[in-house]
C-alpha cells in the first residue's frame, strides 16, 4: 500500500503525495489511525523527521488531525481544507470576498435545488427550518445554528450539483462562524427565520427565480449583520484593552 518514495521533487512531498492519495482514495477512513512516524518511516524508507514534517503538512490543511499522545488520524471529509481557510479569512476585505464567494454559488445551488429538489430532498430541508423554529430561543443558539447550517447544506445536496456542493463543505467552520457571529445580534434570528421560509417556498414551489433572489436577499441581509457583528466585536475588544 505505502511504497518507498523516490528521489523526484522533496521527500516530503512525495510522502504527503502518496498519503493524500491513500486517504481520498479511501485507504484510510475518517477517524482511523495512520501508522505511527517510526512506521510510515520505515515504509517509506525515510528518516522520521521527513515523515513528521509530511504530517504537518497534512495537518495544516485538515486532512488529519495529530493528537499528543495517541497518534495522527484521518479528519472527517467536511473539514478538509476548512482550517487554513479559517486561519486565512480574517481581515474586512477577504471576509467580504467570503461574502461574494457565497452570492454566487449558494444563489446558484438555490435555483438549481428550485429545479432539481425531490420530495426527500424538501422533507430534509423543512425539517432544519422546523429545528430553527423550535430553537429561536437565545438559549438554545447552539441547536439554531446547527439548523441553520444543515438548512443550507440541505439546498446543496438539492441542488444535485457535486462540484459547487463541494464549496459548502470547503467553507462549512467558516459558514459557521458567520451564522454565530450574526445570531449575536439582536433580532436577528427571527430575520433570518423568516428568510429561510421564503427561499424555502420558493424551492418547493419550483420557483427558481424567486428562489435566487430570495437567497440573495438573505445573504446581502445577513452579510450587513455579521460585518456589524464583527466591528462590534473589535470596538468591544478594544475598550476592554484601553481601560
Amino acid at each position: 500500500m505505502l511504497e518507498p518514495v523516490g528521489r523526484s521533487g522533496t521527500l516530503t512531498e512525495a510522502i504527503a503525495g502518496q498519503l493524500i492519495h491513500l486517504i481520498m482514495s479511501g485507504n484510510y477512513k475518517p477517524g482511523e489511525r495512520l501508522p505511527s512516524e517510526f512506521e510510515l518511516a520505515a515504509r517509506f524508507k525515510a528518516g522520521r523527521g521527513v515523515v513528521r514534517e509530511a504530517l504537518k503538512a497534512l495537518s495544516i490543511i485538515g486532512l488529519v488531525q495529530v493528537m499528543r499522545g495517541k497518534g495522527t488520524f484521518v479528519s472527517k471529509r467536511e473539514t478538509f481544507l476548512t482550517r487554513p481557510l479559517s486561519l486565512g479569512v480574517k481581515a474586512d476585505t477577504e471576509l467580504r470576498r467570503l461574502i461574494e464567494a457565497r452570492k454566487l454559488v449558494e444563489v446558484e445551488l438555490a435555483g438549481l435545488a428550485a429545479q432539481r429538489a425531490s420530495s426527500d430532498h424538501i422533507r430534509a430541508i423543512e425539517s432544519c427550518l422546523a429545528r430553527m423554529q423550535g430553537s429561536i430561543d437565545p438559549e438554545r443558539a447552539e441547536e439554531y445554528l446547527d439548523a441553520d447550517v444543515g438548512f443550507h447544506f440541505g439546498i446543496a445536496a438539492a441542488a444535485d450539483n457535486f462540484i459547487l456542493s463541494q464549496f459548502m463543505t470547503l467553507i462549512r467552520n467558516l459558514l459557521q462562524q458567520w451564522i454565530s457571529e450574526s445570531l449575536s445580534l439582536a433580532g436577528v434570528a427571527t430575520e433570518s427565520l423568516r428568510q429561510h421560509r421564503h427561499i424555502l417556498a420558493a424551492i418547493r414551489d419550483h420557483k427558481p427565480v424567486a428562489a435566487r433572489k430570495a437567497m440573495e436577499k438573505h445573504i446581502a441581509k445577513m452579510a450587513d449583520r455579521f460585518l456589524l457583528a464583527e466591528k462590534s466585536k473589535i470596538y468591544t475588544t478594544l475598550k476592554e484593552n484601553s481601560a
